[in-house]
């Protein structure tokens, strides 16, 4: 019995033990091909990583040489292209506007007839408004600027800007189509490393005076002011502008001529214009003027006496504005035109003109503009006395879209009177005209 026992036990234990021995070397066997495998992706990460010690190489050898060549920027290691870097720093910007006006009170004639107003009798005082045609659509502007600022990592930069449309054109300019488009202004500018840094620009310019310019979207009104007229709008020459402290600036230059903006220039006779201004948190002031030789139309004389006569043209132009709130906007102008010279009668306009806009909510607002002007002919043909009443209410329809509704009331006081054309080639006069004017405008 203790030997079958024996025997019993000693059947399982070999049993274990073979079953053991088994196991263990099946164990053995799948670490050594784990080793294996081991080894194999040790190899294959080393040759990995001689590629990419190499591509890497390779890549900076590359980045050196567009660095040296000046096509990568250094800064920020970004890739880049002379014609990419330029149009990076380039803005552009513009607007699109349309109009219809009525004449609220026309010609006598019956048939009505393209009936327009015209400007304040001889030596006027400027062009009243810039829709003179009664009843219709018209294009009034499609406007393109194209600016590079100079700054003080880049110190050149130029300006230019192209229009066209019925209120695009100056008074006095020789730039008088409005079915193509033209250059409006266009000058190159370089910041001098003086001071604050003094821009100095060079070409077509246009004016800093007055509180209103050309292109509609710059204005509370779809119309400009009477005042506005005395106003040269763009000249040609050169300007030094500068900073000499946050607040206040200076612009001094020498042009051409005071009205015209003329290309030829045929004389050592120039005009001279300058600007000092004050801009604050919630106030502004400036303070300005322009003279120099005056031609035929600014005279009222023939060529041949104008050239006897030394006729000169001066204008001084004050604009403070002001924004008491964050919805209110107001701006008062002052102008003191004054033409003199040898054998020349004088004559003096004076024109003030207020102005302000109230936002009613962040995408409508509503304006109002009055004015007063007096031109004292002094024997120059007949004295007047002008006064405007606007308003206007402007409303954003879409992002970039705004649409305008106006009424514009003009009065002759004492004088010849507005000139209406009567649709067949003549003129009348009446004390006064109305119209009302719609416009939409689109900005980029």
């Amino acid at each position: 019995m203790r030997s079958n026992l024996i025997t019993v036990v000693t059947a399982v234990a070999s049993v274990v033990l073979v079953a053991s021995v088994a196991s263990a070397d099946q164990v053995q066997e799948q670490f050594r091909l784990m080793e294996q495998r081991m080894a194999e992706m040790e190899d294959r990460l080393e040759a990995t990583s001689d590629d990419l010690r190499t591509a890497r190489a390779t890549v900076d050898e590359q980045q050196s040489l567009l660095t040296d060549a000046g096509l990568v920027d250094a800064s920020d290691q970004g890739l880049r292209s002379a014609v990419g870097s330029f149009f990076e720093s380039v803005d552009v910007s513009g607007v699109a506007a349309a109009s219809y006006n009525h004449r609220l009170i026309k010609s006598n004639d019956p048939r009505g007839g393209n009936v327009s107003v015209g400007s304040l009798g001889s030596g006027n005082p400027g062009q009243l408004f810039k829709n003179p045609n009664a009843n219709t659509f018209q294009v009034d502007q499609i406007w393109l600027t194209v600016d590079k600022a100079p700054t003080d990592e880049s110190r050149g930069g130029f300006h230019a800007e192209f229009a066209t449309g019925a209120s695009s054109v100056n008074q006095g300019s020789t730039n008088n189509n409005t079915g193509t488009p033209y250059l409006y202004s266009g000058y190159v500018s370089y910041l001098a490393p003086v001071g604050n840094g003094v821009q100095v620009d060079l070409g077509r310019l246009g004016t800093v005076l007055g509180a209103e310019v050309v292109q509609t979207n710059g204005n509370f009104f779809i119309t400009q002011g009477a005042v506005f007229g005395l106003q040269p709008v763009t000249y040609n020459g050169v300007t030094l502008t500068t900073q000499i402290t946050d607040e206040i600036g200076f612009h001094v230059g020498v042009v051409n001529d005071v009205y015209s903006d003329t290309g030829l220039s045929g004389d050592n006779d120039k005009a001279y214009v300058g600007q000092i201004s004050y801009s604050g948190d919630a106030f502004g002031l400036n303070v300005g003027g322009i003279i120099g030789d005056a031609d035929v139309s600014e005279c009222g004389i023939t060529p041949a006496a104008l050239q006897a006569s030394n006729c000169q043209v001066s204008l001084v132009d004050v604009v403070l504005s002001a924004d008491p709130t964050d919805n209110l906007s107001l701006w008062v102008n002052y102008d003191w035109k004054h033409t003199n010279g040898e054998d020349t009668v004088s004559s003096n306009t004076h024109g003030i003109s207020g102005a302000g806009r109230f936002a009613i909510s962040d995408d409508m607002g509503i304006a109002t503009r009055i004015e007063y002007l007096t031109y004292d002919a002094d024997g120059l043909g007949e004295d007047l006395e002008y006064m405007t009443v606007t308003g206007t209410v402007d409303r954003t329809l879409a992002e970039g879209l705004v649409g305008r509704f106006e009424l514009r009331y003009d009065n002759v006081l004492e004088g010849q009177g507005v000139r209406i054309s009567d649709g067949r080639g003549g003129n009348e006069y009446k004390d006064d005209a109305l119209v009302a004017l719609v416009q939409m405008y689109y900005e980029f």
